[in-house]
């Protein structure tokens, strides 16, 4: 007997719209598989139904940590934001939020988790999951019954599925880099170039957080900062920090030393003055 139990995944999965949602995405999706209830409980006076469960995002972030040599890595909290507001939007979960979290409810677990509702004949169980081998070497492109049942009607309107199911994957990481950059002009050119350059969400959001912070983008109330447009097209995601050091009479370049304790400076200097960096 194997202890703790087991959760059932559905080979048809792999044709709904997770299966090309973002990797982080599908490991928190198969989390939140393992992590709910498998039967009606009560917890401090509340009733958590099967298939419901409670938790927080720092429950997500520390229920999938991975080690990289002695350092403890997470996921991000805006990814699993993310991947909260993707699942629902793909109607696969509902949440509520409650005093001690958020309650989430993963749609048809009934029907996916009972094992009845499987291929129970002893033919099914016995079938081996790829065609037998013949003694003839020769491919003679053996398809199973699905794939020849299949029109090309089917085929087409999968593609188109899963074609609108990448846009709205692009779309919702460019309204997360919409909401972090500082300068909200031309959100529909700046869409334009997010979809045409593809920038990766992450190095993107990793670039703006030093950049809202250094001297140029604070000064003259960011006035220097670029138009997002031309953030995207120019590349700027690949912007390397500001790098210096103390001269005494100042701050000179030199390689191995980042522009922090300058840019803090200027972001003190600019709040006693009244000026917003464009976040508030």
């Amino acid at each position: 007997m194997i202890k703790g139990g087991y959760y059932l995944k559905a080979r048809c999965i792999q044709n709904s719209e997770i299966a090309i949602m973002p990797p982080y995405v599908r490991e928190i999706w198969d989390w939140l598989l393992k992590e709910a209830n498998h039967s009606d409980q009560i917890s401090n006076g509340t009733k958590i139904e099967r298939g419901q469960v409670i938790r927080t995002f720092k429950d997500i972030q520390n229920g999938l940590l991975w080690m990289v040599g002695w350092r403890k890595m997470t996921y991000k909290k805006w990814q699993c934001e993310n991947a909260m507001k993707l699942l629902k939007k793909a109607d696969m979960i509902t949440t509520t939020k409650t005093t001690r979290g958020m309650s989430i409810i993963i749609k048809k677990y009934k029907e996916y988790q009972n094992p009845s509702n499987y291929e129970s004949n002893s033919d099914s169980r016995m079938r081996a999951t790829d065609p037998k081998q013949t003694t003839d070497t020769i491919n003679k492109n053996v398809k199973n019954d699905n794939n020849d049942k299949k029109t090309d009607n089917d085929i087409v309107s999968n593609h188109k599925d899963k074609k609108t199911s990448k846009d709205n994957i692009i779309t919702e990481d460019f309204n997360v880099f919409w909401k972090e950059y500082p300068k909200k002009v031309g959100k529909d050119k700046a869409l334009e170039s997010w979809i045409k350059r593809k920038p990766p969400l992450d190095k993107c959001l990793e670039t703006l957080r030093w950049q809202k912070t250094s001297a140029q983008w604070i000064e003259k109330n960011g006035r220097f900062i670029p138009m997002p447009t031309t953030w995207l097209n120019q590349g700027r995601w690949n912007d390397e920090p500001l790098q210096v050091y103390n001269t005494g009479n100042g701050a000179a370049p030199i390689p191995g030393k980042y522009a922090t304790a300058l840019a803090n400076k200027k972001l003190e200097e600019s709040k006693k003055n009244g000026i917003t960096t464009g976040n508030d």
